[in-house]
């Protein structure tokens, strides 16, 4: 059997797998709420599992690991807050949002923050928002998995695309929270052997630690050290962006706080969040710096990974590896996907359009949403607009500038107005924009923002200034919205 052929089994008995999952699950929901969230029917290690792999996404693996290949050191401020990133979400809005999801009997963030700023006007722009973002997010991940098939199996790009695409669309469809979190929970340990083989073996193969680094810094002295050629402001804003700000920049995986039912599960779900983000990503760092030594003319970064796997591993454990990069981005798309499904029909079709749907209705119009959803970014995918990395991080810093301090005022300054609420978001998501917009205009490049500050560190700046000042200024929220948020 070829080597081609050899990945091709692989990876259809894995696709096989998860859409085997997808079906089990498929009758086992009975209303949207447990169709989207599954709330109170999966333990700390699913919870837990599900929220990393959801936040990870492709962008590590594909993206991040070619950037970092590029950068080094420079870039490891990145991983390392990554690696923090669960301590900052759970910490500061897990239990806060698991008590009050099961208070107000909330499906999605939406519903918290227009039950928080007491506003329809507010849940319709967080909805907004967020499928506005989720979009090409889906799209840069359909790109990541295409990109990999492309490289390892010769495939045309069109083909890895729709052939990934419709895998995770329909187990998702099908199966929904429950679906999605046990499917996450295979990927998440699939990644950890992927990388636990892939890590020592590119070392080894490029000499060694203490030669792998003598070797790197040869070939790129000013990314051996942390700060090299980068501005301070720039390391320190990647520490700030990928751990603290991850928590409004990823609605997807901050929707897991919604599904415990005690606080003894969450915190499980914490640990093993934790250990599994600092064990990914000390691994894709070391595999980085490896691929800088083992493939210094590389001309794309978002094929380090596929192409070192092709190069070390034989077809056995390159399945492996190849379904590990799969895993991470079928996680972070079914997340996202589910959201997004959730967000139209909740948040949209019920409460903004005013509709009444009975359980099984509901179920069809919610397959039925996240499966167009699905289809929208695939159509998109066939002609991304940028390298995956930045895709992701555009989006990424959009919800960051628009949700970061909404969600942290929202859930611990108790005087936080409707206005307040709604121009933090307005505001941080307009400055994000117009940032990005600036740096296009000054450098020809999404890459370099003026001063070297971040949008996803601007936007939200903005949005606290703007959400401090105008609640200040406006009248206090009513107080049964004062007792729900705060009485504990």
């Amino acid at each position: 059997m070829s080597q081609t052929a050899q990945y091709v089994a692989i990876l259809t008995l894995y696709f096989l797998a998860m859409i085997g999952i997808g079906v089990w699950f498929n009758r086992r929901s009975r209303s949207r709420s447990e169709y989207f969230l599954a709330r109170g029917k999966l333990g700390p290690a699913t919870i837990g599992i599900s929220f990393s792999a959801t936040q990870i996404s492709g962008s590590s693996y594909m993206g991040a690991v070619g950037t970092e290949r590029i950068f080094g050191y420079n870039f490891s401020p990145a991983g390392v807050s990554s690696a923090a990133a669960p301590w900052f979400s759970y910490i500061l809005l897990g239990d806060r949002l698991r008590r009050i999801a099961g208070r107000l009997g909330s499906v999605t963030l939406a519903d918290i923050l227009q039950a928080r700023f007491y506003s329809k006007a507010v849940g319709a722009v967080a909805t907004a928002v967020m499928l506005v973002a989720f979009i090409p997010l889906i799209a840069a991940q359909f790109k990541a998995a295409a990109n990999v098939f492309e490289v390892l199996l010769g495939m045309p790009y069109w083909i890895g695309l729709l052939g990934f695409g419709g895998a995770v669309i329909l187990y998702t469809v099908l199966g929904g929270m429950m679906a999605v979190a046990w499917t996450d929970l295979i990927q998440g340990f699939i990644m950890m052997l992927g990388f636990a083989i892939l890590a020592p073996v590119a070392v080894l193969s490029a000499g060694g630690f203490s030669e792998m680094h003598r070797q790197y810094g040869q070939l790129n002295p000013q990314a051996i050290s942390l700060m090299g050629k980068m501005p301070a402001l720039w390391v320190v804003s990647d520490f700030l962006v990928w751990g603290f700000f991850q928590i409004g920049g990823s609605p997807a995986a901050v929707t897991r706080f919604l599904i415990p039912e005690d606080e003894r599960t969450l915190k499980g779900a914490m640990a093993y969040s934790v250990v599994f983000q600092s064990f990914i990503y000390v691994c894709a760092t070391l595999i980085a710096i490896a691929s800088g030594v083992l493939l210094p003319d590389l001309d794309q970064p978002d094929f380090t990974l596929p192409t070192l796997v092709a190069k070390l591993l034989p077809p056995v454990f390159g399945g492996i590896i190849i379904a590990a990069v799969l895993s991470a981005i079928m996680s972070t798309l079914s997340g996202i996907l589910l959201v997004a499904g959730s967000l139209v029909v909740e948040n949209v079709y019920v409460k903004l359009i005013g509709r009444t749907i009975d359980a099984p209705q509901g179920l069809r119009i919610a397959r039925w949403v996240t499966f167009i959803i699905g289809a929208l970014a695939m159509a998109v995918a066939f002609r991304p607009p940028a390298a995956i990395f930045w895709i992701v991080t555009m989006s990424f810093s959009f919800m960051a500038s628009a949700f970061t301090f909404p969600f942290l005022l929202g859930l611990w300054w108790p005087r936080a107005t409707r206005e307040g609420g709604l121009a933090g978001m307005v505001g941080g998501a307009v400055a994000c924009v117009v940032w990005y917009v600036l740096g296009w205009a000054r450098y020809g490049s999404l890459e370099n923002w003026l001063g070297g500050i971040w949008p996803a560190l601007f936007g939200p700046m903005v949005s606290l200034v703007l959400m401090v000042v105008v609640s200040k200024l406006t009248v206090l929220p009513p107080e049964e919205v004062t007792k729900t948020f705060f009485a504990d």
